[in-house]
């Protein structure tokens, strides 16, 4: 990521993730500040394909940490250190399911470890759907950013 460095914890979750099977997808800011958005995030968040899914569990345990199911209470998490900047995304406003976004998604490195990343396009567009108003104030940057890139 441009300004973006995974701590060891990271780096490991990441990594482990793909070696245990566990699909997932970079979403939300990180995905725009790897795709070159100028912006600034301190978490990245994850949608796991199945959340409940025992690789799930097992990627953390192999990162020093801890897989959270939420119990249906709150949200599922992982825990530990170095793994507090990662936010889990069960749903995403404005996308399709995650199959498809998946076979969209871009492929990229981060601190070293090759991931899935949702374009810049598909996060504005679930940016636009979430409508929070910090997800309004990021949108201008980011359509900056596409058109910038598009070269109009």
């Amino acid at each position: 990521m441009n300004d973006f460095t995974l701590t060891p914890a990271e780096r490991l979750l990441l990594a482990a993730l793909l070696r245990h099977g566990a699909r997932f997808l970079v979403v939300g800011l990180g995905a725009a500040v790897i795709e070159g958005a100028p912006m600034s995030t301190q978490d990245l968040d994850l949608w796991l394909e199945r959340a409940g899914d025992d690789a799930v569990r097992q990627a953390a345990a192999d990162a020093g940490g801890f897989w959270l199911p939420g119990f249906g209470l709150q949200p599922p998490g992982f825990g530990g250190q170095g793994l507090e900047r990662i936010d889990v995304v069960l749903t995403a406003d404005g996308l399709e399911a995650f199959d498809v976004e998946y076979a969209r998604a871009l492929d990229r490195t981060i601190d070293g470890v090759a991931v899935r990343v949702l374009p810049l396009e598909r996060v504005i567009a679930s940016k636009r759907a979430t409508n929070r108003p910090k997800d309004v104030a990021a949108l201008p940057a980011l359509e900056a950013t596409l058109l910038a890139r598009r070269g109009t």
